[in-house]
């Protein structure tokens, strides 16, 4: 059910940000310079034959994202398989952003503002603290998975100081959580004035630095692992960029090998595979390494090329024939990053006429797959289902830093 009796007040989009190790954010607030307003939609999407009123549609949509939320901030249920993990928080608090609120501003801020206290609530902090003290941030039953989750990865207090994770009997592997959830906060630092945040961020970068391994990259865990794969490194490399975008310094070092990393897993048919071992291309794994390549400066280079070309053999987006080569996994996530990409590349005509038939069909094959109460439905976890769906269809409205080209 969609909450009700909300009120509608005019999005207050987020400033232009560059690249920079300065916090470009707050000066550029400070100075007032805000996107000018415009239609949640290209005109050329709203044209869609057989897609009417997209706009309302998606507002339905987060408004029924909105009434899933539990009272602590978190959303889903503990017997999802991603019930109450900070990915989810963090995502469904992009797609509000998306959508032109802020923290405590605008028809989702109170659901943002909500979003922020549990993932701040969910850092696990041992700085200066004993272990003791440290967990007593936690409930007892909390402490105890805490415990056991430690002992069997053989990790201390200490190793996990900084990480953002909802630690559960599941023995749910927490850094995925740990890069959306960095993102997301670093994504509304400087425009909400609270000094934990910056404690946070920067706690979270420190753990990223210390647990990347010697491939350049990034697992499951918090902890340096044997081997990284490209799903989880792309996710951190993005959170990096945007806490680096928001003034806090992040080692070229950790960004260079990094983007190495993503690089070699690139194979001869332009896609990308899922470790250093040998394995087949996939479309999502393609186009978060596209994006996290793009966020790091690559904006288009012939990898990326390549990986276009990849893209679109899979999920054609000429006028002709669009039926997809291959079934893509993880549907809602895969084009989250493909609608990041095809909208960071579009900046000649061919790559602008490209976006432009990606997200008409994009959007086409979304609406169709959108349930009745306005969510897309997905057995790990329907509002991130939902979230990432309403980020990719929000993309061109560069809303927050984000989004930007």
């Amino acid at each position: 059910m969609c909450q009700e009796n909300r009120m509608i007040i005019s999005p207050t989009p987020f400033p232009r940000l560059f690249l920079s190790r300065r916090n470009v954010l707050k000066s550029v607030l400070g100075c007032g310079i805000l996107f000018c307003g415009r239609n949640l939609f290209p005109t050329e999407l709203d044209e869609i034959n057989d897609v009417a009123n997209v706009s309302d549609m998606i507002n339905q949509s987060a408004d029924a994202l909105a009434s899933c939320q539990n009272e602590d901030g978190s959303f889903g249920t503990k017997s999802e398989l991603f019930g109450c993990d900070p990915a989810v928080a963090a995502l469904c608090g992009m797609a509000f952003l998306a959508l032109g609120s802020l923290p405590n501003r605008g028809r989702y801020g109170k659901e943002l503002t909500k979003i922020v206290d549990y993932l701040l609530s969910r850092t696990f902090k041992t700085r200066g603290k004993t272990a003791s003290a440290a967990l007593k941030t936690f409930d007892l039953p909390e402490q105890n998975v805490i415990h056991n989750y430690l002992r069997d990865n053989d990790l201390s207090h200490e190793d996990v100081d900084g990480v953002i994770a909802n630690f559960s009997e599941k023995g749910f592997k927490p850094l995925y959580g740990h890069g959306f959830a960095t993102l997301f906060l670093a994504e509304i630092f400087g425009v909400v004035s609270r000094p934990e945040i910056r404690d946070t961020l920067q706690s979270a970068v420190n753990l990223l630095v210390r647990t990347q391994n010697s491939e350049g990259g990034w697992r499951y865990e918090p902890k340096r692992a044997s081997i990284a794969d490209i799903s989880v490194t792309t996710c951190q490399l993005s959170a990096l960029r945007s806490v680096r975008n928001a003034g806090i310094a992040v080692p070229e070092e950790t960004i260079r090998t990094a983007k190495e990393f993503i690089l070699r897993l690139q194979n001869q048919d332009g896609g990308f595979r899922y470790t250093k071992i040998d394995g087949p291309s996939g479309y999502g794994r393609t186009a978060a390494a596209v994006h996290a390549l793009q966020s790091i400066g690559s904006e288009i280079s012939v990898p990326i090329e390549r990986a276009f070309s990849y893209l679109e053999r899979v999920y054609p987006v000429t006028k002709g024939d669009i039926s997809s080569k291959e079934k893509i996994e993880y549907w809602a996530y895969s084009q989250f990053y493909a609608a990041l990409s095809y909208w960071r590349a579009s900046i000649n005509d061919t790559m602008r006429e490209r976006n432009l038939l990606f997200f008409q069909r994009v959007t086409k094959e979304a609406l169709k797959q959108r349930g009745a109460d306005g969510l897309w439905r997905s057995s790990v976890s329907s509002e991130a289902e939902t979230a990432f769906i309403i980020c990719a269809l929000s993309v061109p409205q560069e809303r927050f830093p984000f989004f930007l080209r």
